[in-house]
């Protein structure tokens, strides 16, 4: 059974449009013409007898009720697919998809042992991972195109349900020779002045350090930028280089890399946490929610 099926066409076009931001991109990914998009949204806006865009000449926004319309939509449309895989269940078949959207550190080494794990009892169900930044972690849920966010916060978001929240202290990850490598801890101050790899300005962890160093006037300009978590672990490991990492997500590639992590005292640089996210009010699936569980009990259960 598919989920398209139990559900409106108009209601389907719209939501695309709320996704794309514009019909002819919508029209793209659906594979119908845009007019027929735009016959349905008209036909939708006179059936409720509300306007649901705003259209704008770079494309267009959901209005105050396109914006009701398309958060109960999107949560109609995930329990459609959830009562569709319970369904499938019931005849037998022993399979099942879990979406999940994180950011960088989580890609490389937690989710994988994670997804390993949880596979070796049930092989039937398949993973699909995004690797975005913490804003698209909340709207690929808010939209409905993930089942599980992985992220770090500072700030509650709305219409998102937190599942598990643990302290992510930002540490100084550095060679086992590096000449600060046998502290016990560092301030970002004794940092200036070494060469130093950090995540690109999008990402949250950078931001935080971005804002550490201007409340104490450091000046501290990285020799390397990059989105990609493993391209720093080798700059440090080969390069000599000092990057920034929570503990948990390089633990396993600490040994590998030769690599030591060495606490951040600065008091900022504690302020992060490491979510785990769900939508608000919905019904998860049967493997999402036994995958929901497991992250749960792993990040409870590895203290830094």
């Amino acid at each position: 059974m598919s989920a398209r099926i139990l559900q409106d066409t108009a209601i389907r076009y719209f939501l695309e449009v709320v996704r794309c931001g514009s019909i002819s991109e919508a029209a793209v990914r659906l594979n119908v013409a845009g007019s027929a998009i735009s016959r349905q949204i008209s036909g939708l806006e006179a059936s409720l007898n509300t306007q649901l865009f705003e259209r704008r000449k770079r494309g267009m926004i959901p209005s105050a009720a396109g914006e009701l319309l398309a958060a109960y939509a999107f949560k109609n449309q995930l329990e459609t697919e959830r009562v569709s895989n319970e369904i499938i269940e019931l005849q037998g078949m022993r399979r099942g998809e879990v979406r999940i959207a994180s950011t960088t550190g989580f890609s490389i080494d937690f989710l994988p042992r994670a997804i390993g794990e949880f596979r070796e009892r049930y092989s039937g169900i398949h993973f699909h991972l995004d690797v975005v930044n913490a804003r698209e972690v909340t709207r690929h849920l808010l939209e409905g195109e993930t089942d599980i966010g992985l992220t770090f916060s500072q700030t509650p978001e709305p219409n998102i349900n937190v599942q598990c929240r643990r302290s992510a202290p930002i540490f100084a990850v550095m060679n086992q020779s590096h000449p600060l490598a046998e502290r016990q801890s560092l301030r970002l101050s004794q940092l200036a002045g070494y060469s130093l790899g950090m995540p690109t300005r999008e990402i949250m962890m950078r931001s935080v350090i971005d804002a550490c160093c201007s409340r104490q006037g450091l000046m501290i300009e990285p020799t390397f930028t990059t989105t990609s978590m493993i391209s720093l672990l080798s700059f440090a490991s080969m390069n000599g280089g000092i990057i920034f990492s929570t503990e948990l997500l390089v633990r396993h590639y600490l040994q590998t890399y030769n690599l030591r992590a060495i606490p951040i005292s600065d008091r900022d640089m504690n302020s992060l946490n490491m979510e785990l996210h769900t939508l608000a009010g919905r019904t998860l699936p049967r493997a999402v929610s036994s995958f929901v569980e497991l992250l749960q009990q792993r990040l409870r259960s590895e203290s830094s």
